[in-house]
């Protein structure tokens, strides 16, 4: 059976295809949603085997909801698209197919023909992609924070203290997990509770302890341990801390 998750914002677009799904019978639905928030994490928690999605929501893109997964290389996905502009794009982002709106039933059972054959075969070597967005939450609101923005990430007991451009937001990882999620040309972890990017680095001054302080744009001001430092140096402009 094949896991679908339907992401389409209009009620009646979804129950049509909620429709076209329950016609075929190795397809079931684990998941609906109408947004890129509800999307991403309906996905991490009920893992589909297939994803179809709505090019526009009402909080971004069909396109960002793939970019923010973790590693989606085992995920098919089909994009819904009124405006054939987007094909490329769709392909880009390494979607198996895309649909026009409004749908045909043959054209819908030849991309389901193709996830199929995809499914059927063997796995590539996985390729490293690493997160460029992360689903946080701050007053019952949810944001697709773009990695970019943060300045650096601070252990918070079972939670991670994200300190960004748009002010702090809390997310539930520990440190080791967001270092394998995280670009390392781009993030450096300098300490046990302490994560930076390095695009954020504006200096790195050493301490009379002989421990360095890597200060920030923000002007945030975070220790970097004798041990991390000499695991992974940190680039700052020209400068290189072993």
């Amino acid at each position: 059976m094949i896991k679908v998750s339907l992401v389409e914002d209009e009620p009646p677009a979804l129950r049509k295809l909620e429709r076209m799904v329950a016609s075929v019978e190795d397809l079931s639905i684990c998941g609906t949603a109408g947004t890129c928030a509800d999307a991403i994490g309906g996905i991490l928690r009920t893992k589909p085997d297939l994803l179809i999605v709505d090019v526009r929501l009402p909080d971004g893109t069909g396109f960002e909801v793939l970019q923010a997964l973790d590693e989606p290389t085992d995920l098919q996905a089909i994009f819904l698209t009124a405006y054939e502009q987007y094909a490329v794009q769709a392909f880009d982002v390494a979607a198996l197919d895309y649909l026009l709106k409004p749908v045909a039933q043959d054209r819908f059972l030849e991309a389901i023909q193709r996830v199929r054959d995809r499914l059927a075969q063997p796995l590539p070597p996985s390729t490293k992609r690493y997160a460029r967005r992360f689903l946080v939450e701050r007053l019952k609101a949810a944001y697709l924070l773009p990695v970019e923005s943060i300045y650096w990430i601070a252990a918070d007991r079972n939670y991670a203290l994200l300190y960004t451009a748009m002010g702090e937001f809390a997310l539930r990882a520990t440190m080791d997990s967001l270092e394998q999620r995280l670009d390392p040309a781009e993030f450096g972890r300098v300490s046990r509770s302490a994560i930076v990017r390095v695009g954020a680095v504006r200096e790195v001054r050493r301490r009379e302890d002989l421990n360095h302080v890597v200060v920030l744009t923000s002007g945030a001001e975070v220790v970097c341990s004798k041990r991390y430092g000499r695991r992974r140096p940190i680039i700052c402009s020209n400068l290189l801390i072993p």
